[in-house]
């Protein structure tokens, strides 16, 4: 195996949400064989209110979430591997990454509700906080929208996987990771180039149609450099380059390619408005309607 994961963290909340990204968790940890931590965190301080004793209140959150966490259902892939179960007390946020530096953990694994807003994460703006501050990759799940009544079998976890590059070191970083978890679940990559057209000041349609031919032929000269071998032979078709705003763009293309995983790059520990392309990887974040992969900048 190409990628390795020893120790996996994923949050729940006890959601519909959260069961999809515990799903995907047990699928990882069976498919590398790791550790599993399944970690509830309670915040006290959300729910107390004058007069209530806090600890009697902490007290009697931590006793439901340990016989929650104790209850939960895990698909069958995980039978028979290592799964931790840990009820945390504090920030939500904060506990999942202090949790996972830790253990030395190196994936955390969350859901999100929506397709459109940060807002509507799971335990409101956990994952957005999580995103912003862990110093391991973080993938971001979604829940599907609606039940599904007779839900298709999967023989692989990821079949198509999608990595956007601005060609900085962080993205060949990401690059890497995106290559490793195809060949891992032998499944297809697609790279995409994002062209963003708004920076370009000259308002001359021809002047303007030359730029962006140049461009493209630098980006796709570029997309060939920093590929192996066997990934040029079908170059033709899983390799792109498009114009317009790029969060936007890159889950559009994600989605009309039936991707099911699109790995990105992050600029370090400084947060996903230092990501690729500024603030391009929260965007799509946010729009993508499949999981994302954000990598860390070593």
């Amino acid at each position: 195996m190409q990628s390795k994961f020893s120790r996996i963290v994923v949050p729940t909340d006890f959601s519909e949400t959260a069961e999809s990204a515990v799903g995907t968790a047990c699928e990882l940890a069976a498919w590398y064989k790791s550790e599993l931590d399944i970690v509830n965190v309670v915040d006290a301080a959300v729910y107390a209110y004058a007069g209530y004793p806090f600890a009697a209140l902490s007290n009697e959150l931590t006793t439901g979430a340990e016989e929650a966490l104790r209850k939960l259902k895990l698909p069958p892939v995980a039978k028979g591997g290592t799964i931790n179960r840990y009820v945390l007390s504090g920030t939500p946020a904060t506990e999942i990454c202090a949790h996972a530096n830790r253990h030395k953990a190196d994936l955390i694994v969350m859901g999100t509700r929506g397709y459109g807003s940060v807002a509507r994460f799971f335990l409101g703006s956990v994952a957005d906080k999580v995103l912003h501050s862990a110093e391991v990759p973080v993938m971001i799940t979604k829940a599907p929208k609606g039940k599904v009544k007779h839900p298709k079998k999967k023989q692989k976890a990821f079949t198509r996987v999608l990595f956007p590059t601005d060609f900085s070191a962080t993205a060949n970083l990401a690059l890497q990771r995106a290559i490793a978890l195809t060949e891992d679940f032998d499944a297809e990559l697609f790279v995409l180039h994002v062209v963003d057209d708004t920076l370009i000041s000259t308002h001359v349609p021809k002047e303007r149609e030359l730029i962006l031919k140049e461009l493209r032929r630098v980006a796709l000269d570029e997309m060939k450099k920093s590929l192996p071998a066997h990934l040029l032979q079908n170059f033709a078709t899983t390799g792109a380059v498009k114009r317009g705003e790029p969060g936007k763009a890159i889950a559009a293309y994600a989605e009309t390619h039936g991707c099911d995983l699109i790995v990105m790059g992050s600029h370090g520990r400084t947060g996903i408005k230092r990501a690729l392309l500024g603030s391009v990887a929260d965007k799509v974040v946010r729009l993508a309607k499949c999981a994302v992969f954000i990598e860390r900048a070593k």
